[in-house]
């Protein structure tokens, strides 16, 4: 019944952007230590920056309202750091240790890898105590937060009545008005685009960029540069067949089953069975996919002859894959048992490892192997390069045979999905001054374990102001879609007004009917749903209006309403904890903004839309 909980409810997971370990799939740093960057917001002496939010947003397109409101959880969480820092709640060494123990991303067969950690901090951060400084981080966002969870008592009658609130339903049309018909008649002037451009030019900046230029040595293409010899793969093979996989084979069965329980009498009679289906095989052993798919008791296998394909050692119980292995091709078992009955099996054909299937695979793995060497030597030898000869990567490109690689003009945010545009370690080295100051090349930056580059800054664009005569035509498009969509807002607002007078009802034109709740909104934007139910239904059909983001004006004719059903034990039981956490984001937004009024929280410039 109250399914629509985990869309609609202030969670406080939401209001702090999910502060649980769950970033070390994303590689989210902490805040950005950024020298000449503008920043967004100052939380006290820490600065939140536009990379941040990029970060949050982990590469999603969002338009303005998402990146303020993720700007907003970014302040929260400062504000709460800063209290527990002020309070000396800091983690010990081994509760961090035991918390990225924990963390999913570095378990194998379900213990902490060592290995996998290291490729994670490798690929995704500077070092591991940048890491570890975002996990101390996040425990102590943790222990902020605890206190307000689980902790507030809901009594049966408040309970009662927001069950009878979030059950009723009511059935609704729609009529549309929108800006697109008033737009013709507003007329703008330049006196009022200038004004308004004079006093919002933050909203007309062109943010900096930079083009990069760079070269990539990757393990893989120092491999694909290597030979190896037949007589190489041939001789690697023979000693290590089982890292190219294991024999397969392909059996059919006939299975008599038997409960593992049964007294010893049920199981003979049973085997006896088995053995006289033997006999009947070994004088006519073409028969044997006929009687497995007239006598066979197993399910899945008995429609194809007995067929249970290939399989390969460990998928089947011990005593049947003994029999299986032991079997030459077209030889027919012994009667078998297992504990699932009596078996008879035959060996229909046999999969062998072989060179000739696995020489590729061979010849990859030897080309990998002897390219590791190889590529730490050129890794080495591409840094020397690239600090000797600073000002280009001409000569490093030519010596070690590389492509010069120029990307497009991208921002500090950089380009999401991108490889090597998108990196954070890339990122922070082209907006670093050795690179974006001195004009030289970057230190290697090692995107993983497998693939480096070098690049330096091709060409900058500062941040700059677009001039009046510049976005003009973008301003007065702008006004008139402000002003269109006040004038929709003002004729919606004058015809609701009109509706509960009961005037001009007779000529509408109302959309289909549709029955909308506060559990199931069956499409409704949630402000609008918020509006049809603030609505007074005492007189129906009942009338109310809202303004959408778009501009669009949305009337609702209410035409009937219906109480709620009886709520089950567990609706009630999932509603009161839903109650219990929405009290504790009230008395946890409460402490939020007692931490703001103490702390200073200064907001720079707003996050634009991307």
């Amino acid at each position: 019944m109250f399914n629509f909980v985990q869309n609609n409810q202030t969670a406080i997971k939401v209001i702090l952007g999910a502060v649980a370990l769950t970033f070390v799939g994303f590689g989210v740093g902490s805040y950005t230590a950024a020298v000449d960057e503008p920043f967004l917001a100052k939380v006290g002496d820490n600065k939140i920056f536009a990379r941040d939010v990029e970060r949050q947003l982990e590469g999603q397109p969002a338009n303005a309202a998402t990146r303020q409101a993720v700007l907003e959880n970014l302040i929260r969480q400062q504000l709460l750091i800063a209290a527990a820092e002020r309070n000396g709640i800091t983690p010990s060494v081994e509760q961090l240790r035991q918390a990225i123990a924990t963390i999913p991303t570095f378990q194998e067969n379900g213990k902490f890898s060592q290995a996998r950690y290291a490729e994670f901090i490798k690929s995704r951060y500077r070092s591991a105590e940048d890491f570890e400084a975002d996990v101390r981080r996040d425990l102590m966002l943790q222990t902020q937060i605890t206190p307000y969870l689980n902790t507030h008592f809901v009594s049966s009658s408040v309970l009662a009545r927001m069950g009878a609130l979030f059950g009723e339903s009511r059935e609704v049309r729609e009529v549309l008005i929108t800006p697109a018909g008033f737009a013709a008649d507003v007329k703008i002037d330049d006196a009022a685009v200038k004004a308004y451009y004079d006093s919002n030019k933050t909203r007309y900046l062109e943010p900096e960029s930079a083009v990069i230029e760079y070269v990539s040595l990757s393990l893989d293409e120092v491999a694909a540069t290597q030979v190896v010899s037949d007589a190489e793969a041939q001789a690697y093979f023979d000693k290590h067949k089982t890292e190219f996989g294991s024999e397969e084979r392909r059996v059919s069965h006939i299975l008599l089953t038997v409960d593992a329980a049964a007294k010893p009498e049920a199981k003979a009679a049973v085997k006896a069975q088995a053995e006289a289906l033997l006999q009947q095989l070994k004088a006519n052993p073409a028969g044997f996919a006929a009687l497995a798919k007239a006598r066979s008791q197993d399910p899945g296998s008995a429609e194809q002859g007995g067929d249970l394909g290939f399989f390969g050692r460990g998928a089947m119980v011990k005593p049947f894959e003994e029999a299986a292995f032991a079997l030459q091709p077209g030889q027919i078992s012994a009667v078998v048992e297992t504990e699932f009955g009596f078996h008879i099996l035959k060996l229909d054909e046999v999969k062998a490892v072989d060179f000739a299937g696995q020489k590729a695979a061979v010849i990859e793995k030897l080309k990998r192997d002897k390219a590791g060497a190889s590529y730490r030597a050129q890794l080495e030898k591409m840094g020397d390069l690239a600090y000797q000869q600073p000002d280009s990567l001409q000569g490093l490109a030519e010596q070690l045979k590389l492509t010069v690689k120029t990307g497009p003009a991208m921002s500090r945010s950089g380009i999401a999905g991108d490889a090597v545009l998108g990196n954070a370690k890339v990122l922070e080295a082209v907006y670093g001054d050795d690179v974006l100051k001195k004009k030289h090349n970057s230190e290697p930056v090692e995107l993983s374990a497998s693939n480096a580059v070098v690049l330096r800054v091709k060409q900058y664009q500062p941040q700059r102001q677009k001039p009046l005569a510049e976005v003009q035509a973008q301003v007065r498009a702008e006004l008139t879609a402000r002003e269109a969509a006040n004038r929709a807002e003002k004729r919606g607002q004058q015809l609701v007004a009109d509706f509960k007078a009961g005037k001009g009802l007779d000529g509408q034109s109302w959309g289909a009917l549709r029955k909308v709740s506060r559990r199931a909104a069956n499409g409704m934007a949630v402000p609008e749903l918020r509006t049809v139910f603030a609505a007074n239904v005492g007189k129906l059909p009942a009338f109310a209006g809202a303004r959408r983001d778009n501009g669009d004006y949305v009337i609702y004719r209410i035409d009937s309403v219906d109480k709620a059903p009886t709520a089950s034990a567990p609706e009630l039981a999932q509603l009161k904890g839903v109650l219990g956490e929405m009290s504790a984001n009230t008395v946890l937004i409460s402490y939020l903004d007692e931490l703001r009024n103490r702390d200073k929280v200064m907001i720079s410039q707003q996050p634009a839309d991307q």
